[in-house]
């Protein structure tokens, strides 16, 4: 069990490093070229394409999502980095897409049970992949600087939810196994459970539900085992 925690935290540090580097790739760190649903403050959504460039971000109309999209005719909007006057001053866009991640699972807070108060675990061996169902939503808006220019600013924000599982370690000793064991160590658990994810730009955290199993034979006399907890995690863009 020990040999499988070492290579599941090593398959997720090689995650992280990959992810890290495509991190200015994707949608859910920055408005990136691809296909949106974008409105101006009361006025009908509608399908588009963003392509952003070195000038300015180009927005193309399109029949619908994933739809194809012709260059020279259905230019929309061009919103260039700097300007005089702003004119409609917001603009939103939003993207929905599946979500896979890589979670860090920074603490658990357990309920009292078999006369343990209640208790918050911390333990940087906690790690999971998750599956969901992500909204991002961008407002792109323009700030007025001290040279009379408007300058281009993108806010972004999104949320997602969906299920998780993985494998951490917790501390098995006499106390938490109502003295069936005269021994301590650090069992393999599988974390599994539910979560709650928000990004705002680059970070990510998330509110998580789950359940630990012990992957070994003391399972059985595990006071935690199968007992839900509430814990507060970290994500990584994989996708």
């Amino acid at each position: 069990m020990k040999i499988a925690l070492r290579h599941f935290s090593l398959m997720i540090a090689i995650s992280a490093i990959c992810s890290c580097q495509s991190i200015k790739q994707s949608s859910k760190y920055g408005l990136t070229e691809g296909y949106y649903t974008g409105y101006a403050k009361g006025q009908p959504k509608m399908p588009i394409y963003v392509f952003p460039d070195e000038d300015s971000i180009k927005v193309y109309r399109s029949e619908n999502i994933m739809a194809r999209v012709d260059s020279g005719r259905s230019l929309y909007r061009a919103f260039p980095a700097g300007i005089t006057s702003p004119g409609e001053n917001n603009y939103y866009f939003k993207q929905q897409t599946l979500d896979f991640d890589v979670l860090s699972i920074l603490l658990k807070y357990r309920p009292a049970i078999a006369g343990f108060p209640n208790q918050l675990n911390t333990s940087i061996l906690n790690g999971a992949l998750f599956l969901g169902y992500r909204t991002d939503r961008y407002k792109l808006s323009y700030q007025r600087t001290a040279f009379n220019l408007h300058k281009r600013t993108v806010n972004h924000y999104g949320f997602s939810y969906g299920v998780f599982t993985g494998l951490g370690a917790s501390r098995i000793d006499p106390f938490v196994t109502k003295g069936a064991l005269n021994i301590e160590y650090d069992g393999v658990v599988n974390p599994s459970g539910v979560a709650a994810i928000i990004g705002v730009d680059k970070l990510t955290f998330g509110l998580t539900l789950g359940i630990d199993h012990l992957l070994d034979k003391n399972h059985a006399v595990w006071i935690y085992q199968g007992k839900p907890w509430i814990g507060l995690s970290v994500g990584l863009n994989l996708n």
